[in-house]
């Protein structure tokens, strides 16, 4: 390939010279002001730019000051008839300029100094692709690592319904705690990957022990106890994980008085990383139900965290984590029943007392907070039930009318409430089609899990609206990390919360945490919201079979083609119509 070299000068007799030189043996760009340079580069790619100094206007210092960001690898070389030094001697410090040659030039002088200007360049230029290519290859080996470490863990919590997203959220928390106490980027990369996989030793302890549904004798608490090192032996076969991360992992059970396990270590003597995890982890674990314990709140975890400072846990770690007021301010909310009321607040009919029990439940179906609502009162005192239209009939119009009656309406529209309303509607009628179709899900299920699979956004957004704004507009895994560095957990998370809180099955409010993670998830009812989601999304069906989230792969897993979604998108779009007709009406 042709190089490209220009040349600029504002007489048009060395601008003509300067061609002739170079243009034997290079494209030529030639401009005869530094305006004009500067919108050249912009539609060329140069390697060489070779300028006169005093040009009226903008100077050739101030031009090669302007190209810098632009062509940040293009060489410089400044001609100059005047004795600038100062400006010059400016430039060449900044690395602005390779070389300077006076006026009037030596044509075999410039030739050459033009050629190893060029050699320069491309040797700057190779070393840029390489260490390019190097950033990339790396960043690809640490997501390709993180992936496979999470499907291990992944496919580690599928065994045990009660812990599904335990290290997950386990690292959202360390995360947060690291952010607090003002850790280095770095460590907070280590502490990250090490809570997320601080169980992976987990994988070689008997599943009699694992899933026993009750409290464990000494001996297999012995053997759970293995874990730590050989988490942390697996880990060190990965010559990245093998120093700050497989160390995290194995001490992440030591307490801070020297009384834990494996080596007994005490305060400093343990890694800043395992004391925060092992905090994290207390916390989790207390606030995670098990067969044989229902969890602790929000309140009482954080008292035994406390009662722990100085013995169990690092006191600086506990005090860090007692910090974390969103935290405290979202399991709070959703002990009390506040699903993101604030910002998906829906006005009463106003003939709420004359509405008969079937235009109650078609409301009820169209608003996930009041869903939300509806699941949560129906389940108090009966068996568990996912069907909203099960636990409207087991409530009763009354009941009914009580609930929608305490929503209060907004003082305003909320256009980005009504869109994620739309969403949550289109995503539950896509779901229950794809749930007739697959059989994977109970299609009433289903509707339910597509309505509130999005209401963890809408908490997080009535809780802390400004925070909030500012985040939900990324795209995913990038909001991700932006919510748990804020809030110390993930929308997702946070929804599945909600559905446990409303007593749904565990398998649902499982789908409902992971279905944006479905390349590391293969759980059927997961891919069916990821699936149902991501048609929702779509503007058109003739959009649906060109989303990359949907490979041939995973649809072949719920037995779809993409001829199938493409009519679940048409059927939804009818029937989400006909629906908000109904209601209006």
């Amino acid at each position: 390939m042709t190089l490209k070299i220009m040349v600029v000068d504002d007489e048009p007799a060395n601008l003509r010279l300067l061609e002739r030189l170079f243009r034997r043996d290079y494209s030529v760009v030639a401009a005869s002001s530094g305006e004009e340079a500067l919108r050249l580069l912009e539609q060329h790619d140069v390697a060489l730019l070779v300028t006169d100094q005093r040009m009226p206007g903008m100077t050739g210092i101030e031009l090669l000051k302007r190209t810098a960001p632009l062509r940040p690898h293009m060489v410089r070389i400044v001609l100059t008839g005047y004795t600038d030094v100062e400006a010059l001697v400016e430039a060449i410090n900044c690395g602005q300029v390779y070389r300077y040659l006076t006026k009037p030039w030596d044509n075999d002088d410039l030739r050459l100094t033009a050629a190893r200007a060029l050699e320069h360049y491309e040797v700057n230029r190779s070393r840029h692709e390489m260490e390019e290519a190097n950033r990339r290859l790396s960043l690809q080996l640490e997501a390709t690592t993180r992936g496979v470490i999470r499907a291990i863990a992944d496919t580690l919590e599928a065994k045990d319904s009660y812990s599904y997203g335990h290290s997950r959220r386990v690292s959202s928390y360390a995360v947060a705690v690291g952010r607090r106490m003002r850790l280095s980027v770095e460590l907070l990369k280590h502490i990250s990957l090490a809570a997320l996989m601080h169980d992976i030793g987990k994988i070689s302890t008997p599943d009699a022990v694992l899933l026993k549904p009750a409290a464990l004798t000494d001996e297999e608490r012995a053997a759970v106890r293995l874990h730590a090192e050989g988490g942390a032996r697996l880990l060190a076969e990965i010559p990245e994980l093998e120093e700050e991360v497989a160390v995290a992992v194995r001490h992440h059970h030591e307490d801070y008085d020297g009384g834990g396990y494996p080596a007994g270590l005490a305060g400093e003597q343990i890694p800043i990383a395992a004391r925060v995890i092992r905090v994290a982890d207390a916390y989790d674990a207390m606030t995670s139900p098990r067969p044989f314990r229902a969890a602790l709140s929000h309140e009482a975890a954080v008292e035994q965290l406390s009662k722990g400072s100085g013995t169990s846990f690092d006191p600086e770690v506990v005090e860090a984590f007692c910090g974390l007021g969103a935290l405290a301010q979202i399991r709070s909310h959703i002990a009390q029943g506040d699903f993101g009321f604030r910002f998906l607040s829906v006005k009463p009919p106003a003939d709420l007392r004359r509405l008969p029990e079937e235009e109650l439940v078609r409301v009820v179906e169209c608003e996930p907070a009041l869903a939300a609502a509806v699941l949560r009162a129906a389940n108090e005192g009966g068996a568990a039930t996912a069907s909203l239209y099960a636990a409207c009939a087991r409530l009763g119009a009354e009941a009914l009318r009580d609930l929608i009656g305490r929503a209060e309406p907004c003082a305003r529209i909320n256009y980005d409430a009504e869109v994620l309303r739309d969403h949550s509607l289109r995503c539950a009628t896509a779901a229950m089609l794809l749930a007739e179709k697959t059989g994977t899900l109970d299609p009433d299920e289903a509707y339910t899990a597509g309505l509130l699979h999005d209401l963890g956004e809408a908490m997080l957004r009535s809780l802390f609206p400004e925070q909030a704004e500012r985040i939900f507009w990324l795209g995913h895994p990038f909001r991700v990390e932006r919510e748990v560095a804020a809030f110390g957990v993930d929308h997702a998370q946070v929804g599945q919360w909600i559905l446990d809180a409303c007593r749904v099955p565990p398998a649902l409010a499982f789908a409902v945490q992971t279905h944006h993670d479905i390349d590391h998830v293969n759980d059927p009812a997961a891919l069916l919201l990821h699936t149902a989601d991501a048609v929702a999304r779509a503007n058109d069906s003739t959009e649906v079979p060109t989303l990359p989230s949907l490979t041939p792969d995973r649809l072949a897993l719920l037995k779809l083609t993409r001829a199938d979604l493409a009519r679940v998108h048409e059927t939804t779009t009818v029937l989400v119509g006909e629906r908000f007709d109904r209601v209006a009406a």
